[in-house]
């Protein structure tokens, strides 16, 4: 299950804290270097692909099932609070 944390911008998926990430930017459809490495199986243009880029310059690559209309909302959600999370960490006075 994939969900996204509050404002702070992290984008969760299983139980381990490793698969806690903050989100720079997200795009509908697989990077140039996941078509590039998959080039022999023939997946990368699966409809509902969608890949999120942290700010470790880490890809991650998910497909929804129900295709590319949930992608591109999964997309826009996480555009939405990457973007909030950057304003809030501005804007807080310590």
């Amino acid at each position: 299950m994939l969900k996204m944390v509050g404002a702070a911008g992290i984008l969760q998926w299983g139980k381990s804290s490793k698969r806690n990430v903050i989100c720079r930017r997200a795009e509908v459809g697989a990077s140039d270097s996941f078509i590039w490495n998959r080039r022999r199986k023939f997946d990368t243009d699966e409809p509902g692909l969608f890949h999120a880029v942290t700010t470790k310059q880490k890809e991650l690559h998910f497909v929804c099932e129900v295709g590319i209309q949930m992608a591109e909302l999964w997309v826009r959600g996480i555009k939405l609070l990457s973007y909030f999370s950057v304003i809030l960490e501005k804007t807080r006075v310590y």
